[in-house]
C-alpha cells in the first residue's frame, strides 16, 4: 500500500512528463517553493497539506478533480500513518 506521498509524486510525475515541465518551472507556476515541492518529490516530505496539492495541480493546469480522479486516492488504498 503506497503513501499519500508517493501517490501525489507519481500524479506529479505523471503531469510533468506529459507536460515537459521541470520542479524548478512547477515552483514558477504553481507558487510553491522550490524547496518544498524538490522535497515531496524526494519523499522527504512525510505531510502534505491539501492546499499544496490544490497550488501543484493549478501550476500543472490541471483540474483539482482530475488529478484526484484515480483509484489510488482511494481512502481503501492508502497508507495514512
Amino acid at each position: 500500500m503506497k503513501t499519500l506521498i508517493e501517490e501525489v509524486v507519481d500524479r506529479l510525475c505523471k503531469y510533468m512528463g506529459e507536460k515537459g515541465i521541470s520542479q524548478y518551472k512547477l515552483a514558477q507556476l504553481s507558487c510553491v517553493p522550490f524547496s518544498t515541492i524538490r522535497s515531496i518529490m524526494q519523499r522527504r516530505t512525510k505531510n502534505i497539506q491539501l492546499k499544496t496539492i490544490i497550488m501543484l495541480a493549478s501550476g500543472l493546469d490541471v483540474p483539482l478533480n482530475e488529478f484526484l480522479d484515480d483509484n489510488i486516492f482511494n481512502i481503501n488504498n492508502l497508507d495514512l500513518e
